[in-house]
């Protein structure tokens, strides 16, 4: 599992550079060392936690997600053109699908995370992203609460962060 781990990573790296969806591919990277490695874990929940965020701020604004949705459609249309002509530079079926594979990826991530924050709107409920946060800030609050606990002296009296 590691091996497959590994090369998932390195291709995701790989599309950093080359037309595609690097970050998708490096978290998909993440998630399968995740399942034999607890360092790996911890980076794809940080990368979740990224891409929710990212989510939740494109889903935020119409002006934003207007935006992202022009690119993604954008990233498709450039796609089909570096399949269709044969003129351009690195023109291939390969270099114009995964562009249209990325412009692909970013739409249905955008509409998935417009459809999951209304969905959460309408409930009443928070959106995934500020469920995260505010998991990340009660974590926050029990290390804390260890830490100054256990490195007071005995017989100390407790402190506050918000003493000065």
């Amino acid at each position: 599992m590691s091996a497959v781990g590994v090369a998932v990573l390195g291709l995701g790296v790989a599309l950093l550079a080359l037309p595609g969806p690097g970050f998708l591919v490096i978290a998909l990277g993440f998630f399968v060392l995740s399942l034999e490695y607890e360092w790996a874990r911890r980076q794809f929940e940080q990368a979740r936690r990224r891409a929710a965020d990212l989510a939740d701020q494109a889903a935020a604004s119409v002006w934003s997600s207007a935006f992202t949705i022009l690119f993604g459609l954008g990233m498709i249309a450039v796609g089909i053109l570096w399949i269709v002509v044969e003129t351009l530079p690195f023109s291939s079926p390969w270099t114009g699908g995964s562009v249209v594979f990325g412009g692909l990826v970013i739409l249905s991530t955008i509409l998935f995370s417009l459809w999951q924050a209304k969905q959460a709107r309408d409930a009443g409920e928070p959106t995934p992203a500020e469920l995260l946060d505010l998991k990340e800030e009660e974590h926050h609050r029990r290390v804390s609460a260890t830490s100054s606990s256990t490195s007071a002296p005995p017989g100390a009296p407790p402190t506050s962060s918000t003493d000065e």
